[in-house]
């Protein structure tokens, strides 16, 4: 005895296997955008656990230069405050201060740290070195910064500055 077997044509499946592959490809497609979308998530977070690691670094060392300092008579923390003329047509845009005051910053914390009482004859110091000194390459620009009044209240050492445009002569 021989059995015949009875095969269905394929025709009858052909709408149901493109349905099916399509569904498929729709998963392979939709998995590999979730997983780009959350491959650039967690690069963010990374970058962002990096940056607050940094901040945390910056005030633990402030933190421990207060308790070393706290109890003394000393510059703790430097604000630099810009002079802007009236007659100035041209003001410094929020960017170029910002970067002033940070590189204004850098050169003034040699006070930190010092006794406030000794602040004259450092900041006579600091002027003659700072007198009109020139900063390059600020927003394609360079400034000239002059330091026009220093004050010490409650360990702040507060600098007063003029900024210009600095004029090149040929």
């Amino acid at each position: 005895m021989t059995f015949a077997v009875r095969v269905p044509s394929f025709d009858r499946f052909q709408k149901f296997m493109q349905v099916t592959a399509f569904f498929v490809c729709g998963m392979i497609v939709g998995s590999a955008v979730y997983s780009a979308l959350k491959s650039n998530i967690v690069d963010q977070i990374i970058l962002q656990n990096y940056e607050l690691k940094d901040q945390v670094d910056s005030l633990k060392k402030d933190l421990e230069m207060a308790h070393q300092v706290r109890k003394e008579n000393v510059i703790r923390s430097i604000v630099t405050i810009f002079i802007h003329e009236q007659t100035e047509t041209e003001g410094i845009d929020i960017l170029t201060e910002k970067e002033l005051k940070k590189r204004l910053k850098e050169d003034l914390d040699i006070f930190i740290g010092r006794s406030i009482y000794m602040i004259n004859t450092d900041s006579s110091f600091a002027r003659k070195l700072l007198n009109t000194k020139v900063y390059d390459q600020i927003e394609g620009q360079d400034y000239d910064v002059t330091i026009r009044t220093m004050l010490v209240v409650d360990g702040v050492l507060q600098v007063w500055v003029e900024a210009k445009k600095h004029l090149i002569s040929k």
